[in-house]
């Protein structure tokens, strides 16, 4: 592959979580897939579906960072959101085949960022900047959270175990710059540790379940010697 180590090594791990995500979907059928997702209002269809136009909405910024020819994630916001429902309302077999092949467009074309478009700097959805080498980051993000919300069997605990550890470390410094986080001290099982403000909370789990706590508000994994704090909003 013609890229640098440190983007070979995200597309390799993409890959692989891709294949992860595309043989739980292969496993739905037109019943078990219209079954609620962990992301409040959405089927398992939605999830999907919003998966699959994702790997085109970052591929436009891939495309944008090797060409030098600025693109839009979306059309708009108004048109995310119809393709998502629209995208939704189909059967099974065609959602998976869209999903497959959105994955694939989006493999094919993030090897080109190797070299000079991955110091590109190109415009997400909602005006933040980002450097094109991240777009494979952002895509694997997508994929593993998504997959959990599925609630079709797979967890946290069967990511990349580095993956896991450093969602964690970004959604902390996500909570830290958002003003609205709640002062704790996250103690990992793995031995990691992270803090918000003061830290006054002791917050402990192993990575996997903080991370479903942080993402997710799911706090069946963690404890604390007092109830678990409310969360600003992931995104």
């Amino acid at each position: 592959m013609n890229a640098t180590s440190h983007l070979s090594d995200n597309l390799l791990l993409l890959a692989h979580e891709t294949s992860l995500l595309i043989r739980t979907a292969a496993g739905l059928d037109d019943e078990t897939i219209r079954a609620a997702s962990l992301c409040e209002g959405w089927t398992r269809a939605h999830v999907l579906s919003h998966i699959a136009r994702n790997a085109d909405a970052l591929g436009n910024l891939v495309g944008w960072a090797i060409t030098g020819t600025p693109a839009a994630m979306y059309d708009s916001a108004q048109a995310r959101e119809a393709d998502i429902l629209a995208g939704s309302t189909r059967g099974a077999r065609e959602i998976f085949t869209d999903l497959e092949d959105s994955a694939a467009r989006f493999a094919s074309a993030a090897p080109g960022l190797a070299g000079p478009p991955e110091r590109s700097e190109v415009e997400m959805r909602g005006g933040r900047k980002v450097l094109a080498g991240q777009l494979p980051t952002l895509r694997l993000m997508e994929v593993v959270i998504h997959h959990v919300d599925l609630d079709a069997g797979y967890t946290f605990a069967d990511a990349d175990l580095g993956f896991v550890r450093r969602a964690v470390s970004n959604a902390i410094q996500r909570f830290r710059t958002s003003g609205e986080a709640p002062s704790i001290s996250l103690h990992s099982a793995e031995g990691d540790e992270w803090s918000i403000g003061d830290g006054a909370q002791d917050v402990t789990g192993s990575n996997a379940a903080l991370l479903l706590w942080l993402a997710r508000g799911d706090g069946a994994g963690v404890s604390s010697q007092a109830p678990l704090p409310g969360l600003p909003a992931w995104g």
